[in-house]
């Protein structure tokens, strides 16, 4: 039986752990949505009730609910994350489907000032570089998996556009909470296109082991 991905990934040693530290991380838009929707409890520990999660529109998270554990990584990643230097990617794919989201007849206007809010965070990255932000062996790989079926068959053609933008952009990690995100699938992508596709509790099976740095 083939060991899940972060259980292999963390029966390497420290050192090799260390490098693998996804610093560049793309935000799937779910996970955009999610810090938005629990950014209260995510960026500022505050959750009206200890048996669920409240999100803006209302909608309830249950301890039983999928959704709860991966609120309660993406708070405990981004404890002391701003003095890890991390960066987080978006693209147009992200934002072509934050668009389509609709509060009543009209486009979720909070939300899309957080895509904005994100995006500009991303081009002030790719400005800071003083070399070339993106390598030419992203767009080589990039090139690859543009036709790749073993990648991109079987998948809707928006996490198709997400997962190739990952690669394009030369990310270490896509995060994501959809369904995709399975053993087989994150094995073969990261040893293929060095692109870790991680829910946020693989995320942080990933570098708890290592927050006490830079907490």
């Amino acid at each position: 039986m083939q060991p899940s991905f972060t259980g292999k990934h963390n029966a390497q040693d420290a050192v090799t752990r260390f490098s693998q530290i996804p610093g560049r991380i793309f935000f799937d838009t779910n996970v955009l949505q999610y810090i938005l929707s629990f950014g209260e409890y995510i960026f500022d520990n505050y959750k009206e009730n200890e048996e669920y999660f409240l999100a803006l529109k209302g909608k309830r998270i249950e301890k039983d609910d999928p959704l709860y554990p991966q609120i309660v990584a993406l708070h405990d990643f981004f404890l002391g994350s701003e003095r890890a230097h991390f960066e987080f990617a978006l693209s147009e794919s992200v934002y072509q489907e934050v668009i389509k989201k609709k509060q009543g007849d009209d486009v979720d206007k909070v939300f899309l000032q957080w895509f904005y809010y994100v995006w500009d965070h991303w081009q002030a990255v790719l400005k800071s570089y003083e070399d070339e932000p993106i390598p030419q062996e992203a767009q080589t790989r990039y090139e690859l998996a543009k036709n790749d079926k073993s990648l991109l068959g079987n998948r809707s053609e928006p996490d198709q556009k997400i997962v190739l933008d990952a690669i394009r952009l030369d990310c270490d990690s896509l995060l994501t909470v959809d369904k995709f995100a399975k053993d087989n699938f994150q094995h073969f992508v990261f040893e293929k296109y060095k692109l870790m596709i991680l829910r946020p509790t693989d995320l942080i099976e990933i570098i708890k082991p290592f927050q006490a740095l830079w907490h």
